[in-house]
C-alpha cells in the first residue's frame, strides 16, 4: 500500500480536528481535498496528481460553498 495515502489521511484527520475546534467552516474545504487525493493515491496516482487534485478540489470547494 501506498504511503502517501496515510498522509492524506492524517491531513484530512487533523483539518477536521480544526474544523471541530473552530466552528467557522475554514478546514473542512481542505479535508475534503486531502479525501479527493488520497482517493487518487489509492488508486496508484502520481504524487504530482495527487498534490493537484488536493489544491483544486479544496479551491473549487471552498468557491462553491463558502457563503
Amino acid at each position: 500500500m501506498n504511503w502517501f495515502a496515510f498522509v492524506w489521511l492524517a491531513l484530512m484527520v487533523v483539518f477536521m480536528v480544526i474544523e471541530a475546534c473552530t466552528v467557522s467552516m475554514v478546514s473542512a474545504w481542505f479535508a475534503i481535498g486531502a479525501l479527493a487525493a488520497m482517493i487518487a493515491s489509492l488508486c496508484q496516482a502520481e504524487l504530482w496528481l495527487q498534490i493537484v487534485l488536493f489544491v483544486v478540489i479544496s479551491a473549487a470547494m471552498l468557491l462553491a460553498l463558502r457563503p
